[in-house]
């Protein structure tokens, strides 16, 4: 089997307002599905924001889910099942505009990391 990369990676909010407007208004990921909040089936609500071809984040809100900050790729004090999501762009002039939007909309950035094959 070979895959085609991933569909799409499923977080937890406990805030959708607030995820929308991250996701949708300062990524620019357009918000392609909306589903759940249905009595008769799933009652959470479940959004999937486009992040490009065949490829979406998509969270599930689930009420007093509990929020946490750790700095993306340092040490964890305690138990996490998430770091941090990576997000690709064709430039390195692209990366720094999306960081620097990030920083304009109060988000905790890290520098540009070189990992040797990736930036």
């Amino acid at each position: 089997m070979k895959t085609r990369g991933i569909n799409h990676l499923a977080m937890v909010t406990n805030d959708m307002e607030k995820t929308v407007r991250f996701y949708r208004d300062v990524m620019g990921f357009p918000l392609v599905a909306a589903i759940g909040n249905n009595p008769n089936g799933l009652h959470a609500r479940h959004y999937f924001f486009e992040t490009g071809p065949n490829s979406t984040i998509a969270f599930f809100e689930w009420e007093g889910a509990e929020d946490f900050h750790k700095p993306a790729g340092l040490e964890a004090a305690g138990r996490i099942q998430f770091d941090h999501v990576s997000f690709d762009v064709e430039t390195e002039e692209e990366l720094l505009e999306l960081q620097d939007r990030l920083v304009q909309a109060g988000q905790q950035v890290t520098t540009v990391v070189d990992h040797n094959f990736i930036h």
